[in-house]
Order: C-alpha cells, then sequence, then structure tokens
C-alpha cells in the first residue's frame, strides 16, 4: 500500500468520525428542544440507525466485504435480535410473581 492509498484510507476514516460526531450534536440539539414523545423516539432512532450504520460499514470494514457477506451479517444479527425476546420474559417476575404459584 503506497502512503497516497494510506492518506485517502484516513481520511475517509476523519470524514465518517467527523460525521458521527455531527450525529451526536444533532441528537443532542433534538434532546434539548424537547419534542413530543413520538417525534423524539422517530428522530432518535433514525440518527441512531444512521450512526450504527456508519460505524458498522466504515470502522468494522463492512463497507468494502461482498453483498452476501453484509446480508449474512444483517440476517444473523436480526436473528439474534428476535432470539432476545424470549430471555426478556423472565424479568416480568419482578412485577408479577413467579406464574402459577399457589
Amino acid at each position: 500500500m503506497s502512503t497516497a492509498e494510506a492518506q485517502g484510507r484516513v481520511g475517509k476514516y476523519f470524514v465518517v468520525y467527523l460525521c458521527m460526531l455531527a450525529i451526536a450534536a444533532i441528537e443532542l440539539m433534538i434532546a434539548y428542544r424537547h419534542p413530543s414523545g413520538a417525534h423524539l423516539l422517530v428522530s432518535m432512532l433514525l440518527l441512531a440507525f444512521a450512526g450504527a450504520l456508519l460505524g458498522v460499514l466504515y470502522f468494522m470494514g463492512l463497507g468494502s466485504e461482498n453483498h452476501k457477506s453484509i446480508a449474512a451479517f444483517a440476517v444473523f444479527t436480526l436473528f439474534v435480535l428476535a432470539t432476545i425476546n424470549y430471555g426478556w420474559t423472565d424479568s416480568f417476575r419482578l412485577l408479577f410473581g413467579v406464574p402459577f404459584a399457589n
């Protein structure tokens, strides 16, 4: 790798880092405007998704992978997020007690 390629790669990461800082600043400005609950939820989730997407694509290197690898990573991530829901039902014991206990 030549020094020009290395400088271009570092420059790309610096631009992505600045974009992520800008996303954090926008989130802070939105939070201090005190919008309604639904507007706050949607805007923060969209900005968090954009920041996570930038981090995954550039800092984890998925942006340079082929499309099949990205699709496999997305399917695996969605599978993990879907199966996490089965473990959360145990936390309802704190609110309602042990089910079917006499």
